[in-house]
């Protein structure tokens, strides 16, 4: 059936020709470009081209014409990824340094979408990475499952460049910089890898653990280095040997109790830089033999009731604190659970000494002060596990084969950073003092930036003004320009030196002229006039007020 004539005599392009493409759809009449003739048996036949177009509905449209199906995401996250790079930009070039461009910058994408939304899983990071900001920051990235899934394991089958990246971290520790070393449970119950155990706290639970050591920098309050280890190995197995892999050098370092300096004697000795700071059980003997518990002295702080002793052995020094009010905490907590038991005086007599203790074995010649302050700053490693937990929610693994799991963990180690640097800013402008983490988060999640013509420019989406202040004090958006402050007090009137001084009117409403030929009556007297009354009429008694 040919073309009928309405649909031929539609305009469109020159050099073109109508055909019926058979179908019964809107595309039934394609548009074919005309792109020169042949000679065929002495006769010049046109050469047809492609398809540019279709007559729909009596008029001629361009094929492909900003159909929404091929164009470009136009609407994107833009404020977390921007504050999240801002601040650790220098991760991806400690990346470079030892990985390949792609690879690098695959690592630091998949942290930084996993810091942005908490427990992603591979199938959906490809669609996050699309209406991300990082996709205008790193174009032509391949993150779908499958490839996701093979560049972990690859990450982790290349072990010696997680140690080298490691190692070039740890390097820019300086002497004077605290180090805290603990590890954390994770869990994993993969039955395909070796580093999914029993750990002594899981075996309770019936679940398997990894275990993840981690070297936390206290004055910059954030992540050193970290290693997977197997989770039935306990901390003492592996404090020895994350201090050599990472060639751990400078610094002092804050272990706890499950971290015993006769661990790593042998590093110790060999890095005369390396100082440690470690606590000791409450039952050791070396609290009674240089009778720890004797204080000598108060330490001054307005905050806490504290008494110390400083001892000196041979090798090491002995630090031993007393506070007053972790000891009537603990002395609670000890009646507490001790009620409806057998009294038992000798273990009352014993714990009654031990109440509010805590005693360090230390190669650092300091004032008591500055050791009881570096045991308190250790917590802040806790403070970094609970946002790598629960912030990023990796509270179990998802992966199987040890090859994976290291490669995971590693993509988790640029996350627990990136984070801990989030933490930092927030704290830094105060806006952790009246929002928690996730609320400015959620508030970075609603600044977006769109465009509003093809090729136009990005423009913010009209946000509440409460994240636009956020995103001022964040230095993601302009700060206004302060109103200029005015002076106390009337300003002064610019007066003209030329023009002549007016005397000054006196104070008070000025008296008013009387005109003294005027008759002016006297004033009638305030209130009420009183009525004139007749003597010659006979008035009665009032009546009494109320109803006869």
């Amino acid at each position: 059936m040919g073309v009928p004539e309405e649909i031929r005599k539609v305009e469109r392009p020159c050099n073109s020709v109508v055909v019926d493409s058979g179908s019964t759809g809107i595309y039934r009449y394609a548009v074919i470009k005309r792109i020169g003739c042949k000679v065929v048996n002495g006769m010049n036949q046109p050469v047809s081209g492609g398809t540019i177009g279709h007559i729909i509905n009596g008029k001629f449209v361009e094929l492909d014409k900003n159909r929404i199906q091929n164009r470009r995401i136009e609407y994107k996250d833009f404020a977390d990824v921007k504050l999240i790079h801002n601040l650790s930009s220098s991760l991806l070039d400690e990346a470079l340094d030892v990985y390949e461009a792609r690879d690098a910058i695959t690592i630091y994408t998949i942290a930084l979408l996993k810091v942005i939304y908490p427990r992603i899983p591979f199938d959906r990071i490809a669609s996050k990475y699309n209406l991300n900001w990082i996709s205008e920051l790193f174009p032509g990235l391949s993150l779908s499952k499958n490839t996701l899934s093979k560049f972990v394991q690859d990450l982790g089958k290349s072990y010696a460049l997680v140690s080298t990246f490691m190692r070039n971290r740890v390097s820019k520790i300086t002497k004077d910089h605290h180090i805290a070393i603990d590890g954390t449970l994770k869990t994993d119950n993969s039955e395909v890898n070796t580093l999914s155990n029993y750990s002594h706290k899981s075996r309770i639970k019936g679940t398997k653990d990894i275990s993840i050591l981690f070297a936390y920098d206290v004055d910059t309050k954030e992540p050193i280095c970290s290693k997977v280890y197997s989770g039935n190995i306990i901390d003492s197995r592996s404090y020895e040997d994350f201090l050599k892999e990472y060639d751990v050098k400078q610094g002092i370092l804050m272990g706890d109790k499950g971290f015993p300096k006769k661990q790593a004697e042998a590093i110790y000795k060999e890095n005369p830089n390396l100082c440690w700071l470690n606590p000791i059980k409450r039952s050791d003997k070396r609290i009674k033999t240089h009778s720890m518990y004797k204080y000598t002295g108060m330490i001054d702080d307005k905050d806490k009731d504290l008494l110390y002793k400083k001892e000196r052995t041979s090798k090491y020094y002995l630090y031993s604190f007393y506070d007053r009010k972790r000891a009537a905490k603990e002395e609670a907590d000890y009646f507490k659970h001790n009620k409806g038991k057998e009294y038992n005086i000798e273990d009352r007599n014993q714990k009654n000494e031990r109440f509010g203790t805590v005693v360090f074995e230390s190669n650092l010649d300091e004032d008591p002060k500055l050791i009881y302050k570096l045991y308190e700053e250790r917590w802040l490693i806790e403070e970094c596990f609970r946002y790598y937990k629960h912030a990023l929610d990796l509270t179990d693994t998802r992966v199987h084969s040890n090859y994976s799991v290291i490669g995971q963990e590693f993509i988790n180690f640029f996350a627990s950073t990136m984070t801990m640097r989030l933490v930092n800013k927030f704290d830094e402008t105060g806006l952790s003092k009246n929002m928690s983490y996730r609320d400015i988060m959620s508030e970075l999640a609603s600044a977006k930036k769109a465009r509003t013509s093809a090729d136009g420019e990005w423009l913010f989406v009209r946000m509440t003004k409460h994240a636009e202040v956020t995103l001022q004090t964040l230095d993601l958006l302009p700060k206004p320009e302060p109103e200029p402050t005015r002076k106390k007090g009337r300003p002064f009137k610019i007066v003209d030196s030329n023009a002549p001084i007016e005397p000054k009117r006196k104070r008070g409403r000025p008296k008013k002229e009387v005109d003294p030929n005027v008759i002016v009556e006297p004033k009638r007297k305030r209130g009420r006039p009183k009525k004139e009354v007749d003597p010659n009429v006979i008035v009665g008694p009032k009546r009494k007020r109320g109803r006869p």
